[in-house]
This record gives structure tokens, C-alpha cells and sequence, in this order.
């Protein structure tokens, strides 16, 4: 499969493999050709909360299985990824709480995270 090969609308998430509709909207999707992987990016504003928060960076194999969630940098409320790219081989994920973070591809874990505001 190649990175041509899948297409998302709305919550569906559409590959020559499988057809799967998710949790919520899909914002954006990364291909990880070489892990056989799909990163998405749920909509952030789709889950709104009063309390608690929005862990919305999901891992998927090729296959339609969930590997990983992102871990956010805060435990703070409200709190969720608002937009990513995939660059050299690191993803990095920017939150609503004003940081940056690099994102370990294999495990969904913060490898730094930044403070930028």
C-alpha cells in the first residue's frame, strides 16, 4: 500500500484494506509508509469537555487496529492536539495548553515537548 491509497471523510477512514468509521471527524491523516500505520488527527472540537481531556492523536495499523494514543503534555482541562505533520521521520503534535511535542511514532509517548506561548 502506498500513501495514495487511503481516503478519510467525516469519521471514515476508507484504505484498500478495510473501510472503518471512527469515534469522531477526522481532521487530518499521516501515512507511515514503512510502519504500515496510519497516525489520525481527530477534530478538537468534536469532544468538547468541561472537564478532563481530549486525547485525540490515534495510531492505526494497515489493518484497522488501534496501536496507540498520544499521550497529551498537560493534565490540564480542555487540553488536545490541534494540528501535526510528520517530517525526517518525527511527528510533532502541537496542543490547545501552547505546546510543541515530538510524538515517538512506535509508541504514542512524548519524546520532548516545548513550551512555546
Amino acid at each position: 500500500m502506498n500513501s495514495s491509497n487511503f481516503s478519510f471523510e467525516g469519521k471514515v477512514i476508507t484504505t484498500e484494506k478495510f473501510s472503518k468509521e471512527l469515534d469522531y471527524p477526522i481532521q487530518s491523516v499521516i501515512y507511515l509508509e514503512n510502519k504500515q500505520s496510519f497516525i489520525v488527527l481527530y477534530d478538537m472540537d468534536s469532544n468538547i469537555r468541561k472537564w478532563g481531556q481530549f486525547p485525540n492523536i490515534i495510531c492505526f495499523s494497515a489493518g484497522g487496529n488501534k496501536l496507540w494514543i498520544a499521550e497529551l503534555p498537560t493534565t490540564d482541562t480542555g487540553d488536545s492536539y490541534c494540528q501535526m505533520k510528520f517530517k525526517n521521520g518525527k511527528l510533532t503534535a502541537y496542543s490547545w495548553k501552547s505546546y510543541s511535542c515530538e510524538i515517538d511514532i512506535n509508541t504514542g509517548k512524548i519524546k520532548e515537548a516545548i513550551f512555546v506561548k
